[in-house]
């Protein structure tokens, strides 16, 4: 009788290259919780954003999940702009790390405010970004911010309706989950008389 659990030789390495591929691409995906994104990246990005978006009386962009919102993007739509943001958050981190010494997420709050500045005037070290335009990628952190900030959350921003909730907007229905009662019409001609 044939042995229901017995594998040839082609059956074997079709099996082995499979499991190969499947650790290849699950070793190359970023770590952490991240879609496109490090572990670090997103921290220094969550950091950034926050300046733009800060937390007084209503939630930040921390707490609105901006960053999800620009992970998703750039592992979705936004795949190709994926190496523009991550040259972008080094270089950040990098500039924080010439000037004082610490990535820029551990900065003091009001360093951060101030090196944020300094990208968006251009006044940052040119061997630091290297052909990265500060501005340009300052004025895409704002866009990006606000998008996640302001926009629908199921692209993962704006979590719980934060920003508008803040702003007295009502949540939109998703569209073709409304659904509409059809209006009543008569079924039947009353007779004059």
């Amino acid at each position: 009788m044939d042995d229901p659990y017995a594998v040839d030789r082609r059956g074997f390495l079709k099996t082995s290259a499979t499991a190969a591929a499947a650790a290849t691409v699950a070793c190359s995906a970023p770590e952490g919780r991240w879609r496109a994104l490090t572990n670090a990246e997103a921290e220094t990005l969550a950091a950034a954003c926050e300046q733009i978006v800060p937390a007084d009386d209503d939630p930040g962009a921390t707490e609105a999940g901006v960053v999800v919102f620009i992970d998703r993007q750039l592992a979705t739509r936004e795949k190709d702009q994926l190496g523009t943001w991550q040259q972008g958050v080094r270089s950040l981190d990098a500039t924080a790390q010439q000037r004082k010494g610490a990535p820029f997420a551990e900065l003091p709050l009001e360093e951060q405010r101030a090196l944020l500045q300094d990208v968006e005037a251009g006044q940052v070290p040119a061997t630091v970004w290297g052909e990265l335009d500060p501005q340009a990628f300052f004025g895409r952190l704002v866009r990006y911010t606000m998008m996640g900030f302001y926009g629908d959350p199921r692209h993962g921003g704006n979590r719980q309706h934060v920003s508008w909730r803040m702003l007295g907007v009502p949540p939109a229905p998703i569209r073709g989950r409304l659904h509409e009662v059809p209006v009543a019409t008569p079924t039947s001609k009353t007779k004059e008389g």
